[in-house]
């Protein structure tokens, strides 16, 4: 374990994030004809980076650094081992230093050698490309120094650096315990209380960390205090639809200064604490991956009672593995993971619910119309399978559309459903797709022009190619028809569902993105004209999300780039919230079980706390 982490850091990948911010000098060639002429190593202040830095910063005694450039070394790399029985004094003005900091590797590699102000420094890695080194200890903490690189003796330029002290930090054995100590002390499910402002434990001392752009979303507050060393950072959900309240149900801790080689020794020093505690570590759950659960280096996690404790990672996108922003703890308690896993659940039941990908609704189309209808979802692999789909969708469409009067007002609806399901599947299998040095390259098909003309006499008119969609898109013609021609029948009132599901489809009263306020008014008109539709539970879902789209636009930051365009204020924001609260509380009574009303108890604790939810259903910012 001892040489664990500096033989991870050995591998001859870039060590930071800002491999790919480092130009490496031009290449050049001899001229052909002309004896090859040793040319030196390649290399300028700027492609020097510590490691964990996102660029050039300066040196400092100790530290692990790279060079970036062109022949500093052999083509094939060569890897440093540290000497097993020695250990150097870390520089008393930069004392609390890591194990890989402290341990003597050797300053000559495979005809290799840097020098930091004159001084021979520590190699871990040579290559042509890349050179990981150890600042010498005697190296000033001000100032600059002069980086030469020697590959067999030819001198490369001496190019000057800064120097700087590292950020003062406390050692890896004292910061680890901290930590530990921290998570010891959380009071969870303690209530947030807004603090005094001034008060010495005032919430958010400390700002967000940027890595909270992606955790486990849903917390209502956060709040931050510096330790000796380390940040801890508590987290306060919204629970329970009935009687809301905001519970401490997360904690995280991480240490103050993020630089690889001091998060690599603390976290190896709580993997310790945390396996004699309470035993060997499992694999988190691979959906947690926001909180360092990315595969193929998960880290490890521990159940303790109620609270699950990860251990993040936090490593970066590029290797060598052990490089990373930081390592940090993370404990989350099993009420906030239920609800993770609740709303997992409605997710899913919502993913085929109600539309033709269901294959009960699908049942009820095929026994509609007699077995006459079959649309395959498997997307052709090549162009002859394109071709033959193409073909087969077209002329079922066609047999629709020609008998689309036949039967009963219910089956005329339906033929339609059925007929705008194919249209849009050929809208997708009139686009050629092909591989092209810019990636995906999409046309339209040599018969889209014909199809255009034949299917336009039936009221099927195609447009060009969708940004988003990368199918020809179609303007769902004869699904509005099936709506307005047969509005009482079943099958016409599911396409009024699946209307208000499309964002901005033409023909609903929906102008612009504020798609939210034309479902408000038509499905409250519907639900007045309908009150026994069988699909009242799903209208008036529709109806909760809209109105809770409108309370969480007015209270949009002016900044938020998601709420571009809406049309409301934060006055009119507390009614539709009102009435959201009434709509999810009817779900519960008269669908408790639907994933409807399982959806409306995820949302009702911020609704009644007043709280922004972030939901943007029937908002067509992005369109």
């Amino acid at each position: 374990m001892r040489y664990f982490w500096h033989s991870l850091l050995l591998t001859g990948i870039c060590m930071t994030s800002a491999c790919s911010d480092v130009t490496p000098p031009s290449r050049t060639r001899d001229a052909p004809g002309k004896p090859a002429i040793a040319r030196l190593a390649a290399y300028s202040a700027r492609s020097i980076v510590p490691s964990g830095a996102t660029g050039p910063a300066p040196l400092a005694p100790g530290r692990i650094a790279s060079i970036y450039g062109e022949r500093l070394g052999p083509e094939t790399p060569c890897s440093g081992s540290a000497d097993p029985l020695r250990r150097e004094i870390p520089n008393p003005l930069r004392p609390n230093q890591t194990l890989i900091e402290a341990q003597v590797f050797p300053v000559r590699l495979c005809d290799t050698q840097v020098q930091v102000g004159g001084v021979p420094a520590g190699l871990l890695y040579v290559s042509a490309g890349q050179i990981n080194f150890k600042v010498p200890q005697q190296t000033p903490v001000e100032g600059t120094t002069g980086v030469q690189v020697l590959y067999k003796t030819q001198p490369g330029p001496i190019v000057v650096v800064p120097l700087a002290n590292a950020p003062a930090t406390h050692s890896a054995k004292h910061l680890a315990t901290e930590i530990w100590s921290g998570l010891q002390t959380v009071k969870w499910r303690r209530a947030y209380q807004t603090v005094t402002p001034g008060s010495p434990k005032e919430c958010g001392t400390v700002p967000v960390h940027p890595n909270l752009r992606r955790g486990l979303y849903g917390h209502a507050y956060y709040c931050a205090q510096p330790m000796e060393g380390v940040i801890a950072e508590s987290f306060y959900y919204p629970l329970d639809p009935v009687q809301p309240k905001t519970l401490l149900l997360r904690a995280d801790f991480r240490i103050a200064n993020e630089y690889p080689e001091m998060s690599a020794e603390v976290e190896q020093l709580l993997i310790q604490r945390l396996t004699s505690a309470y035993g060997p570590g499992t694999v988190p759950d691979r959906l947690l991956y926001e909180i360092g659960a990315s595969f193929p280096k998960p880290g490890l996690s521990w159940r303790v009672g109620d609270v699950t404790v990860f251990l993040h990672r936090n490593r970066n996108y590029v290797a060598p593995i052990g490089v990373r922003e930081g390592v940090q703890l993370i404990a989350i308690h099993r009420e906030v993971l239920e609800e993770r896993q609740r709303s997992r659940d409605v997710k899913e039941a919502f993913r085929t619910s109600s539309t033709l990908s269901d294959p009960v609704v699908a049942g009820e189309l095929e026994k509609e119309l007699g077995g006459r209808y079959f649309e395959s979802e498997k997307r052709p692999e090549t162009e002859d399978e394109r071709v033959i789909a193409e073909r087969d969708t077209q002329t079922k469409l066609l047999r629709l559309l020609r008998e689309a009067s036949a039967g009963g007002r219910g089956r005329q609806a339906a033929v339609l459903v059925a007929a705008d399901r194919l249209a849009v599947r050929l809208g997708s299998l009139l686009v050629t797709r092909s591989i092209g040095k810019g990636g995906e390259r999409l046309t339209e098909a040599p018969t889209a022009g014909r199809v255009r003309l034949e299917l336009a006499s039936y009221g099927v008119r195609y447009t060009g190619i969708g940004h988003y969609s990368g199918d020809l898109e179609y303007d769902r013609s004869l699904l509005r028809r099936a709506w307005k021609e047969f509005p009482e029948t079943p099958w016409g009132q599911r396409a009024f569902l699946w209307l208000q599901s499309g964002c901005s489809v033409p023909g609903l009263g929906c102008t612009g993105p504020n798609c939210f306020l034309a479902v408000i008014k038509q499905g409250e008109n519907f639900l007045r004209e309908y009150p026994h539709t069988p699909f009242r539970t799903e209208q008036i879902y529709h109806l909760a999300l809209a109105n809770e789209t409108w309370w969480s636009l007015s209270r949009a930051e002016p900044d938020d780039p998601t709420a571009e365009g809406a049309q409301v204020d934060r006055n009119s924001g507390d009614h539709a919230r009102k009435r959201a609260i009434e709509l999810y509380e009817e779900l519960l009574r008269t669908a408790p079980g639907s994933p409807e009303a399982r959806a409306g108890q995820l949302s009702l604790p911020r609704l009644k706390l007043g709280l922004s939810t972030g939901e943007r259903t029937f908002f067509c910012f992005s369109c």
